[in-house]
């Protein structure tokens, strides 16, 4: 029977902060290409155009240390999920851990 994957974490966090990092620098570019064209027919003073022209920079900032910070995160404790993933199939298995077999 096949054991099911376990989860980092930090790969949950890290997909979270790229999501939100995207949808930011999406609305940031919207900003951007309406700033750039005056004569576009769009309302400027939508909220989410508002807060992006007052605190883009520093959102975007934010999200990118929050990605860094996540990517850090995941891959400084990928092993750990591994290993103990490989205990809980061992005891599935009734088998005992040795420090030979997980390093």
């Amino acid at each position: 029977m096949a054991q099911k994957k376990a989860i980092n974490p930090f790969y949950v966090l890290l997909v979270m902060a790229g999501l939100l990092f995207f949808i930011t620098a999406c609305a940031y570019g919207v900003m951007t290409l309406i700033a750039v064209n005056p004569g576009a027919n769009v309302s400027r003073g939508h909220p989410l155009l508002v807060l992006m022209r007052r605190h883009g920079d520093m959102l975007l900032l934010i999200e990118l240390a929050a990605l860094a910070a996540c990517t850090m995160g995941a891959i400084g404790t990928d092993e750990y999920w591994t290993r103990r993933q490989s205990r809980k199939a061992m005891a599935a298995e009734g088998k005992e851990e040795t420090e030979g077999e997980l390093g």
